[in-house]
């Protein structure tokens, strides 16, 4: 009986053994999907509930001191023009007398975003996203392309190229600006491309002040083709705009 006891553990233990190197071989396979089903790609980030408050259709025209209820003080002023940090966010709020004019955001994407259709008229045939390209807002507003420098430029500062819009009475006469620098390579090809074109028909004098003096003829097609697939990284909404007054 002992003998017989011995050869079944000894069987016993043959088969866990056996077992074991198919388990191990099916542990990678195993282990990935596990991995995916509890870590699905992640989201991207949404705007923080402050911003919410902040970004409502009625801010335009009410008082900076409400506003300063849900961000706090400013944290810097440049005459009409208050910047707040709000959740990680660069929230950029122009005034006249205490009186709020237009709000926008200085690193625009993810979660430094708002909803822009909420400041205009329902019934664009393109409604402009969340998250645009200057081509989504060409093409779902219109709008002029913009460049306060287009050589001989200095050093003090990065040429800005704009878009702006100019809202109509269906749009509570809400205006959009929509800008970027010029600093990295996309930018400074789209920036090249439009300033190269102008170039054939305008001095240097005529393009060191950008487009300011060009009137209709600033190649606009060339422009809306060179930054349609780029993101702005400033939007703001309102009147009193760069640009615009």
């Amino acid at each position: 009986m002992k003998q017989l006891c011995l050869a079944v553990l000894a069987l016993v233990s043959v088969a866990a053994c056996n077992r074991r190197p198919a388990t191990n071989a099916a542990a990678p396979a195993n282990a990935t999907a596990a991995a995916t089903n509890a870590a699905p790609a992640a989201a991207a980030a949404a705007p923080s509930p402050k911003l919410a408050q902040i970004f409502t259709p009625d801010v335009i025209g009410s008082n900076v001191a409400f506003l300063e209820t849900i961000t706090g003080p400013a944290f810097r002023t440049d005459g009409p023009l208050l910047t707040y940090k709000v959740g990680g966010c660069t929230v950029l709020v122009g005034q006249t007398a205490g009186k709020i004019d237009n709000i926008g955001i200085d690193g625009y994407g993810g979660a430094c975003s708002f909803p822009i259709a909420q400041y205009f008229a329902g019934g664009y045939q393109y409604p402009v996203p969340q998250l645009p390209t200057f081509g989504d807002i060409s093409k779902g507003f219109g709008g002029t392309f913009a460049a306060d420098c287009l050589k001989l430029c200095g050093n003090a500062a990065d040429p800005v190229v704009s878009l702006n819009y100019q809202g109509s009475h269906a749009d509570n006469f809400n205006n959009l600006y929509a800008a970027i620098s010029v600093t990295e390579d996309a930018t400074l090809n789209a920036y090249q491309t439009w300033a190269n074109a102008l170039g054939a028909r305008y001095s240097d004098d005529v393009l060191e002040q950008g487009t300011t003096n060009m009137g209709n003829d600033s190649g606009q097609d060339v422009a809306a083709q060179a930054f349609g697939a780029l993101r702005p990284t400033v939007i703001r909404v309102g009147s009193n705009l760069p640009g615009q007054n």
